[in-house]
């Protein structure tokens, strides 16, 4: 843990951890794990998991953002898999984060994990906001998958349209992600 320990008070805590990704500081993945294994109350890892969250996505989402996304996507997809029933989390909440995290893969191409997204969601019961499934996402995203097998794999053959959700305009293929490219798995947290 860097900045942020031992941990005061979740208000503190949050201060820091929202100064340190405006900062596109990826340790603070670490110390975000950290304090949910922490032996602060319940209520306070659950609000601080759904803020933290909440602003994780929006960094997701932000083309000047240099944080490797792929690691937040992944770390993000992996959390809510972690806590996903022990945290109760409204329905609608990841609905939209989690569709955040879809839309960045499919808008970068990543066919697969957009796939992996929307089967997290839908096995899980997960509707999307207009709360008809992810189904029809999913078999849109198929779709394109086997079109681009029929070309032999090459992506810049089949137009794989743009989805509006994500503010990305770029690649960010300028600008190198900072921090590592993996980070630690959750594991299991105190109940």
């Amino acid at each position: 843990m860097s900045d942020i320990a031992p941990f005061r008070s979740k208000d503190e805590f949050m201060e820091q951890a929202l100064r340190r990704l405006r900062e596109d500081d990826s340790e603070v993945l670490d110390d975000f794990l950290a304090y949910q294994r922490s032996d602060a109350p319940f209520f306070e890892r659950v609000e601080v998991a759904h803020e933290f969250l909440e602003i994780l996505t929006f960094k997701i989402k932000e083309s000047k953002s240099r944080m490797d996304k792929n690691v937040l996507t992944r770390f993000a997809l992996d959390f809510f898999g972690e806590t996903l029933r022990p945290y109760g989390y409204n329905p609608k909440f990841v609905a939209v984060q989690c569709k955040a995290l879809a839309t960045y893969h499919q808008n970068q191409k990543n066919l697969d994990r957009a796939i992996e997204v929307c089967e997290f969601l839908i096995r899980n019961g997960i509707t999307d906001d207009e709360s008809k499934g992810f189904h029809v996402r999913l078999d849109e995203l198929f779709r394109l998958r086997r079109k681009v097998e029929e070309k032999g794999g090459d992506l810049s053959v089949i137009p794989i349209p743009m989805v509006e959700d994500v503010e990305d305009e770029s690649g960010d293929e300028d600008s190198a992600p900072s921090g590592p490219t993996s980070y630690p798995h959750p594991g299991p947290l105190p109940q």
